[in-house]
């Protein structure tokens, strides 16, 4: 890379590491050799325009997508059960539904559970009220998850990736469609997990109130690296009142395996 390198002032070795990864979705390539260093201590953001492959990307990175190519090591290791017990991961919002009834600390606890994993640690309620009380929502430990607002409920899905404590946490556009506050209170929680040494990624459109938050972004256009370096401060309509970017999911795969099934309700 050149001088500006932003990787190039690093003693530490990165929390994880894309080199040349290539993607394929129903025989189109999506990805066409990405590059992507994240280090301890430092947010990237991944940014660019609707089907750039912002959300492609991050699923390649926690192995919920294949990559055609290239290699993706995590801690300098291959993805395995071991690292994959080291990342959190959010994705796109969506809110809780399906028919099963679940409260907000029952949501946090299921993070706590890798795959074929069927009993909790004995520790787990206290981590989880832990992790509900760093995103500001404790008091909605006991509510039915589906009754929350969409604000809420990303709250408690974030609560839900950092309740065992990641050393990479990855997520995928969290402030699309929340309210101010919810944003105030992801970010708070953000910069304290990534001042203890977490090494975050996270997909946005804008920066809003995470710019102080992010290191550096590596922007995306048609599946290719265009940018990486100061993130681009262009003002967009997502964090606006009344916007809102929901998308359905279904059995969201974990890094570790797992499944955590969401439906969207208007």
């Amino acid at each position: 890379m050149t001088a500006a390198d932003p990787y190039d002032h690093h003693d530490a070795s990165p929390a994880i590491t894309a080199r040349e990864v290539r993607v394929r979705l129903g025989g189109l390539e999506i990805l066409h050799g990405i590059d992507l260093d994240a280090y301890p201590g430092e947010a990237v953001a991944i940014m660019g325009g609707n089907g750039s492959g912002k959300s492609t990307l991050v699923r390649a990175l926690v192995g919920a997508l294949p990559a055609s190519a290239g290699s993706i090591s995590v801690f300098g290791s291959p993805r395995s059960r071991a690292t994959a017990a080291r990342i959190g991961y959010v994705p796109q919002r969506a809110s809780a539904g399906g028919g099963v009834t679940a409260t907000a600390r029952e949501v946090v606890q299921s993070g706590l559970l890798g795959a074929g994993q069927l009993l909790l640690p004995r520790d787990a309620k206290a981590r989880a009220l832990a992790a509900l009380d760093d995103l500001g929502v404790a008091n909605l430990e006991s509510r039915d998850i589906a009754s929350l607002s969409g604000g809420e409920q990303q709250r408690v899905l974030i609560a839900r990736a950092l309740v065992r404590d990641p050393d990479l946490l990855i997520l995928d556009e969290p402030m699309a469609g929340v309210d101010v506050p919810s944003q105030e209170a992801l970010s708070q929680a953000l910069t304290a997990r990534r001042d203890a040494g977490a090494s975050i990624i996270i997909v946005l459109h804008e920066l809003g109130v995470l710019a102080p938050l992010v290191h550096h972004a590596v922007v995306l256009e048609h599946g290719c690296v265009t940018h990486i370096g100061e993130p681009p401060r262009a003002l967009g309509v997502h964090a606006l009142p009344g916007h809102d970017h929901v998308h359905a999911h279904a059995d969201l795969p974990q890094p570790d395996g797992s499944t955590f099934s969401w439906e969207v309700r208007p």
